[in-house]
């Protein structure tokens, strides 16, 4: 019985302390993948990093580097810890339904995502030709970005904002808003995060639909 009074006191107070031990563990080494890559950096480097032992890590990630990166990126992705798509976002879902706040939406949140992200997306294709999981989880990426912006592209065609073909406007919305394209205006050229969304915004309107912001033609 004294065991079951406890229980209920103690269980929660462990599974915060693992959770926060997870969250050290996955910030130090988003950090290492970002800028030593992901075949660089160990699972030592890791540990030392997040000022923990090595079998701490284990512990927390069984599945190793590879669960780490997984996590890391998942959360630099969405923004926070909760398991839902991009494309499931409430402000996307909205804008889905409010077509010409679409592209709006899209660029900010896709300036704002690469601004999270760009590293470890840049650590992942860079690692894809010598490591097979990152191979698969950089094809995986680029699958599921293309099925977002097809879905993007749909919308727009549906309210009769599309100027060109669906299967064009996915194309274009995918490589304009590729992490490449970013890396190169925004790290490689020192553009501004607001500096790439408004751009991003421009181009799409003027590639895309009939419509362009003020001052943009």
């Amino acid at each position: 019985m004294p065991e079951d009074v406890k229980r209920p006191y103690r269980s929660p107070l462990r599974a915060e302390a693992a959770q926060r031990t997870r969250a050290v563990i996955r910030e130090a080494a988003a950090e290492l993948f970002a800028d030593r890559g992901y075949v660089s950096t160990t699972v030592k480097d890791i540990a030392a990093a997040a000022g923990v032992a090595v079998r701490t890590v284990h512990a927390a990630y069984p599945g190793g580097k590879a669960e780490i990166f997984h996590r890391a990126l998942d959360v630099a992705i969405g923004g926070d810890d909760e398991p839902v798509a991009v494309i499931d976002r409430p402000e996307v879902r909205e804008a889905l339904t409010e077509p010409d706040r679409l592209l709006t939406v899209l660029a900010r949140r896709g300036a704002a995502l690469h601004a999270r992200a760009g590293g470890l997306l840049r650590a992942c294709a860079e690692s894809a030709g010598a490591d097979g999981e990152m191979r698969e989880l950089d094809d995986l990426g680029a699958r599921m970005m293309a099925g977002t912006m097809r879905t993007m592209a749909e919308s727009l065609r549906a309210h009769g904002l599309l100027a060109v073909p669906v299967e064009e406007a996915a194309d274009v919305l995918f490589t304009l808003g590729s992490p490449a394209v970013h890396d190169l205006l925004v790290r490689r050229r020192g553009w501004t995060t607001d500096r790439y969304a408004d751009w991003l915004e421009r181009a799409l309107r003027l590639l895309l639909t009939d419509t362009c912001p003020d001052g943009a033609r």
